[in-house]
This record gives structure tokens, sequence and C-alpha cells, in this order.
């Protein structure tokens, strides 16, 4: 039995099409969405076999559904449904690669045709497909949740080094400007009144406040996002050097326009929020260490702030006074003795432990239960028995595996991505340029070349 949502602003039609004998062809119908977002929302925590989905509908149309659907679920069968006889839609629904375009109103015959050759497909899909797409969404999800809760770590507290390293290599981060900021989205209606949303409500706005900063934010590579769940502030981690580096004290256009278009593009959303929303960017810090004070002086700008929809800058480069808060900040180090008994011996089991399981996603914590160690010491202790830290040694075995593959096999790069324990190939493609000095496809490109010299 396959599982289907149904997308449709009408009432009337949902309820048509949940009357439908669907089972007698293998589906089930679980459930109808009165709009795309919350259609959107409800696949990403519960992912099902088969879409049908109306295209015009308020907060998120069809396509931008379909859009943001067929890159996290590529199995995901597609059906349009729609009003509108226009072969622009039907096309455009082509590209996005629906499995078919049906026009209301629809007859039984053409849904049964349509839904029983959907479910031959899928029948005939073999029982590895469904499995690796099932452990990539998991895969998927396990590096989100990693990389939220290293993101509130970073933006609170000051993190060592090892830290830092080891939080962005389990949450596949890399912010390498060498310049960073932190600027800060807020929810006026919120802050004035924190009960005036129903719990329902709030859940919506925060998935399409994450989806909004996901494409336009994390997806342009300008950094990395973290929402507050009960405040809803949202905080974006700066890296990209181009909205950074236009000015030392005041403000770069670049950064206003694009702080600007995040906040106009929630305005999309203005029926489902019903509030101005106010932004403040913070000032520029040298070191990921320093992220949490950009946070801070930022978030305490828009705390005195209580104007709707407001729009401040704070100082583009912190404050000597504040730099100097650093010096006085949480300690930075464990106070942990390294005891030089047993400590060689413990090392090589964690490196045991790293050879044999570095192909999926493992994290200093894994590593310190396996061999009963407190996970700072052991992050320590590493570090003074070998003179390189834990992440340094779990990226190396991984980069000489995915060497291996890529000369002796002809798996994609993005299989080879997940075969070495990285689920964003995008990650595993720049850790390997920085570890090898060419991407993947240059690397075997190479390789290939080589070998037919030695013929």
């Amino acid at each position: 039995m396959y599982n289907m949502l149904i997308v449709d602003d009408e009432e009337e039609i949902r309820r048509g099409l949940e009357a439908h004998d669907w089972e007698g062809m293998g589906i089930r119908a679980a459930g109808s969405c009165e709009n795309g977002l919350i259609a959107c929302q409800r696949l990403f925590s519960e992912p099902a076999d088969i879409l049908l989905t109306d295209i015009r509908m308020p907060f998120m149309d069809g396509f931008e559904l379909i859009h943001q659907i067929v890159q996290r679920f590529p199995y995901m069968k597609i059906v349009i449904l729609s009003g509108y006889n226009d072969f622009q839609y039907a096309r455009q629904g082509i590209r996005y690669g629906v499995s078919d375009y049906l026009l209301k109103p629809v007859s039984r015959a053409d849904i049964d045709e349509t839904f029983g050759r959907i479910v031959r497909e899928l029948d005939d899909k073999r029982l590895i497909e469904i499995r690796t797409a099932a452990l990539e969404r998991k895969a998927k999800l396990s590096a989100h949740f990693l990389r939220q809760r290293f993101m509130q770590r970073l933006l609170f507290q000051r993190l060592t080094q090892d830290e830092i390293e080891e939080g962005c290599s389990e949450s596949e981060m890399m912010p390498e400007g060498g310049r960073y900021a932190v600027w800060m989205l807020r929810i006026d209606r919120r802050e004035e009144q924190p009960h005036y949303y129903s719990d329902r409500v709030w859940d919506l706005i925060l998935f399409a406040l994450s989806n909004i900063l996901t494409e336009m934010w994390d997806g342009a590579g300008h950094g990395y996002h973290w929402i507050d769940p009960v405040t809803g502030r949202c905080s974006l981690l700066c890296a990209d050097r181009s909205l950074l580096d236009k000015s030392e004290a005041g403000t770069s256009m670049e950064a206003e326009k694009a702080a600007a278009a995040i906040a106009e593009n929630i305005k999309r959303f203005q029926g489902l929020i019903m509030s101005t929303v106010s932004y403040g960017i913070g000032p520029i810090v040298s070191d990921l260490a320093q992220v949490h004070l950009s946070r801070r002086t930022v978030n305490d700008a828009l705390s005195a702030e209580t104007g709707k929809g407001a729009s401040l800058v704070v100082p583009l480069v912190l404050s000597q006074g504040r730099e100097s808060e650093l010096a006085h900040s949480a300690d930075n180090g464990w106070g942990i003795p390294v005891r030089e008994a047993a400590s060689a011996s413990m090392i090589e089991d964690a490196k045991r432990f790293i050879d044999a399981n570095f192909e999926r996603s493992i994290s200093l914590q894994d590593v310190a239960e396996h061999i009963h160690c407190n996970p700072n010491y052991l992050s320590s202790l590493f570090r003074k028995t070998t003179g390189k830290n834990y992440i340094h040694y779990l990226t190396t075995r991984r980069m000489e595996r995915a060497v291996q593959l890529l000369r002796h096999s002809s798996f994609k790069v993005y299989e080879i991505s997940e075969m070495v324990g990285y689920s964003t190939p995008a990650y595993f493609v720049d850790l390997f340029r920085k570890h090898n000095g060419h991407t993947p496809h240059e690397f075997r490109s190479m390789q290939g070349n080589a070998e037919e010299g030695e013929h």
C-alpha cells in the first residue's frame, strides 16, 4: 500500500478525492492539506510515496511545493491536478519531472489510468532503491539536527578551537571566510504579544522561516542559520566575504540588500504571520570563537529598538570593549589532567573504532562512549598523544578511502560521499578539494589520463 497526500485549497475537491476508491489500486489516502506550505511541512516530517497537488494556492503554490519536494525526495511520484488548461503549466510540470498532469474536472477513468500506471512503476522499483532513499533521508535529518545543535552552541557560547572544528565536521559546515557576523530577524508581533499565535500556527511560521532561510541564505552560500523556537528570532551566521568586506567602519550595501531581500521574502507569508519584520546586522568578528559576541550585540540592539519593521546596522567591526570581553568569557579549556598511564592504549582503541566505522556518521561522543571515556578528555588526549586532533584523523581516513574509490571504482561522486560518511555531497567536494587540491571529478579525470598514458 502506497501513501498519497492530496493538496488543494478547495475543501469540496479534497473531500471528493479522498472519497475515491484508492485502496482498490493499492494506494492509501494519507490525508489532505489546504495549501503548499502545510503540505511541505507535513511531507518533510512524514514523506509520502505519491503527491497529488493543485497549482494555484495561498502561501506556497503547487510548483514551489514540487520544487521543494523533488530536491529532498526524488523518488516521490507527483501528479498535478489543475483547472487551468494551460500548456505552460504542463510544460513547467514536465521540467520538474511530474508523472502526469490532470485537468479538473477529472474523470474516474483518468484517475484509474494515471494512478494505476504510477502504482506499477512503484512496484517495479528495486528494494535496494527504497532502502537507499530511506538511508539518505535519515542521514540528512541527522546532519540537520547536528547542525542546529552546533549552531546554537556557537551562537551562545565561546567554544574552543577543537570544539569548533569537531562541530563543523559533524554538522558538515565549512565557514572559512575568516570574517564573520551575525544578522538577526525578528517577528515583531511575537515580541509584543507572545501568546498571539496558536501552537499550530507558530509551528507553521517556524517551518516557513526555516524554509526561506535554507534557500535564500544557506543555499546561496552566505552562511548558516538558527531559529529560536520560542521567540522566532532568526540568527544568520554570515561567512560570505562579499557581504562583509565592503567597509571597515560602516555598512555594506550588499549586506543591507541581502538582509532586506530576506525580510521582503517573508512578506509572502503576511497573511500567516500578521506582523512586520525587523532585522539587524551585527558587528564583524575575526574568529568563530567570537561569533557569540556578534550575536549578543545585535540581539541587544534589536531588543532596545521597539519600533516595527526596524532595520539596524550595528558598527560592522567589533568594538575594543567587546573584544576585551572575550578574554573574560567562559573558560576555554577543560582543566582535565592528562594521565600518562594507558593513554596510548586508549588512543589505539579509539583509532581502531574510527577505522572500523568512519564510513558512517560518527561523532566524538560515539568514540568516547565506545572506549568509556569523557569526550572532552578524549579530545585533549588525542591531540597530546598524536599531535593531531580527532577530526583530523577521521577526515584523513575518509579522504584516503575516497581516493581509493575514485581510483578503482565507477561509483558516482555523491555515492562515494555517502560511502565515506558524508550526507552532503557539496560538503564532501569542498573538503576533498581542501585536502587534495582538486575536486573529486578533477582527481578522477587526472587518474584516467595517467592510466591511459601508462598503456
